[in-house]
């Protein structure tokens, strides 16, 4: 049997070491996930981890991190009403991070199976 986990980062900037350890355990499970019996590693973003990336953030180490978790293979989501009420649409183009309504995703997550971390 193989596990699936999903970790929302819903903190901000202004909680950044909450943030980092989110990104950071979500490429450290994945890295380790064949001998854990991981199957899938998500990372979803909400509220204030989609705020963590807007322009004027001081952000560069998160999205520098969120550039490893995709090089690596991790499935990037973020909550689609944010991104859009924010004007927020190009900044997660760029950077890889696909669009998803929360309740969709949440009830996908229990649906599925995963554990779900939250940071």
């Amino acid at each position: 049997m193989t596990a699936k986990i999903a970790i929302v980062i819903s903190s901000g900037l202004d909680q950044r070491a909450k943030v980092m350890s989110g990104l950071h355990v979500a490429k450290r499970i994945y890295d380790a996930r064949k001998e854990n019996g991981i199957e899938k590693v998500e990372v979803f973003l909400f509220t204030g981890g989609v705020k963590a990336l807007g322009k004027d953030q001081d952000n560069k180490e998160v999205l520098d991190s969120i550039k490893e978790l995709r090089d690596a293979g991790i499935i990037l989501e973020a909550c689609s009403n944010q991104v859009q009420n924010w004007g927020m649409e190009d900044i997660f183009s760029k950077n890889g991070i696909n669009i998803e309504f929360a309740r969709d995703a949440f009830s996908r997550y229990a649906v599925e199976g995963y554990t779900v971390l939250s940071f």
